[in-house]
């Protein structure tokens, strides 16, 4: 009982901390942006500025997104047992062969790519 108690405690210490060092973090962020505005307007405009602004957030924001779906993938399917893996494996429907008569030429394309790229990919592996 003692055991549970003090790990509920670490853990409301652990996000007690987390946010108020990500709320500190972004108050820094916004202060950062508004000196950096006050900064880049005299020297390359306002319209320049927000280009320049907006597309530092916006690739710090596609970075942030990719090292999350990497990092969830890998943590999904090592906690999930082999049993249920071979299951969701076994009753995915299989994709249509790249030469099926009614997908259009693009798909067609599409998919020998795609296969040509999963065979590369367990060649090197």
């Amino acid at each position: 009982m003692f055991g549970i108690r003090k790990k509920v405690a670490g853990t409301a210490k652990k996000a007690g901390l987390l946010t108020g060092g990500l709320l500190l973090c972004m108050v820094g962020a916004a202060f950062l942006t508004v000196a950096g505005w006050i900064t880049l307007v005299p020297m390359i405009g306002l319209e320049t500025t927000a280009f320049v602004i907006s597309a530092i957030y916006f690739g710090l924001g596609l970075i942030l997104l990719g090292v999350a779906s990497s990092s969830d993938d890998s943590s999904t399917s090592e906690s999930v047992s082999p049993s249920v893996k071979a299951s969701a494996t076994s009753s995915a429907p299989k994709p249509d062969s790249p030469t099926s008569p009614e997908a259009p030429p693009l798909m067609q394309a599409f998919m020998y790519g795609l296969q040509a790229g999963s065979q590369a990919e367990k060649a090197r592996h």
